[in-house]
């Protein structure tokens, strides 16, 4: 493929929207690790949608809101602060096979970034990427899909040690970076961030960024091969084909409720994010016999059930992420969908005591 005369030029970006269905190649990873501390496959997939069995099936899927849930189980269960940087460097080569393998057959870097965001959805990420050049620099902005809250700094380690690590692979060399950007505050293990990525490390920052020689986007990849990767290009694509399956209009109306990417959409706003007009919008919802404030229930009930059960996060803070701004008005929601209040629903429920008997 033909590389850009003016470098200054590039500027090319990843999907801005999530898909409703995820491969469980993220979750299969998660429950190895799991598997070092003594913490079985049936203790972190409790509650979920998911149970041992299905992780030896690579054509399962899993919504995000299932995901997450484990994701926030495991980061409670398991005694590692640094778990998304190891859990990052383990989704390397042959653990994100479907993509990485048609990236390492490309030409340049370039056409290996192209590729890569063009099929994102296969990698397990929350993050929209963007490549620009800036000068001598290349530069990759993350921006969340997604509300991260209490996820963020596992998110942003895992996709920052993962992006590392396939560029590594795929060069079969170490891939220098200047610098790197992140929007969260800085932990405990920071070191190990220099270990790892042997460049300066920025915290709280406004933007996640990752910064590397321009020189790189043109370099030949050492396993250059056009029928190779037109191979597997095509395996990838009968993959991203499969996760497009069954994708109604019903699912991208709860995947933009779940994870709004500010406040929760109106009506009218929700219908312009979907590409359609409100009175479409609305015949569509009839179709399935139900309104779109009943639907915003059931996504809030659901969402405040998993953060009580999976999470440690105050009530006020989980009100806060459903979008109520009077922690009154969702006691109420509250008593409403359960009959009891959020704080007894929690101590009654018997997945967080498990969680916290599992956590000492």
């Amino acid at each position: 493929m033909k590389q850009p005369d003016d470098l200054s030029r590039i500027y090319f970006k990843s999907t801005d929207r999530l898909q409703p269905r995820r491969s469980i190649y993220s979750i299969r990873i998660l429950v190895e690790y799991a598997r070092k501390f003594d913490i079985p496959a049936e203790i972190l997939l409790d509650g979920s949608a998911l149970c041992p069995s299905d992780l030896v099936d690579p054509e399962m899927f899993i919504t995000p809101g299932e995901e997450l849930k484990i994701f926030r189980r495991a980061i409670f269960l398991i005694p590692d602060p640094k778990l998304g940087l190891e859990i990052g460097r383990l989704h390397n080569v042959s653990a994100m096979s479907r993509v990485a393998i048609p990236v390492m057959f490309c030409e340049t870097c370039l056409d290996g970034f192209r590729t890569m965001f063009k099929y994102i959805d296969l990698t397990q990420t929350y993050c929209q990427y963007e490549l620009t050049v800036q000068g001598d620099d290349a530069v990759i902005s993350c921006r969340e899909l997604i509300a991260f809250g209490d996820l963020k700094r596992f998110l942003c380690e895992r996709d920052l040690a993962s992006a590392h690590t396939l560029c590594c692979n795929t060069m079969g060399a170490p891939f220098i970076l200047k610098r790197i950007t992140l929007t969260y505050p800085r932990p405990e293990y920071a070191r190990i961030y220099q270990d790892i990525f042997n460049c300066p490390v920025f915290f709280n920052a406004d933007r996640f960024q990752i910064f590397f020689d321009k020189n790189y986007l043109t370099a030949r990849l050492p396993m250059a091969n056009t029928l190779a990767r037109e191979a597997y290009e095509t395996e990838c694509k009968r993959a991203y084909a499969r996760l497009q399956e069954q994708k109604s209009t019903l699912d991208k109306i709860r995947q933009d409720l779940l994870f709004p990417q500010a406040e929760t959409p109106c009506f009218d706003k929700l219908a312009r994010r979907l590409h359609m007009s409100p009175r479409t919008l609305r015949r569509h919802l009839s179709a399935e016999g139900i309104s779109y404030k009943s639907l915003l229930n059931e996504t809030r009930k659901k969402k405040a059930l998993d953060l009580l059960t999976s999470t440690g996060m105050s009530i006020e803070k989980i009100a806060t992420e459903l979008g109520y701004q009077n922690v009154a008005n969702f006691y109420h929601a509250f008593k409403l969908w359960t009959g009891t209040t959020p704080g007894s629903y929690r101590k009654a429920e018997p997945r967080y005591f498990c969680s916290k008997i599992c956590n000492r």
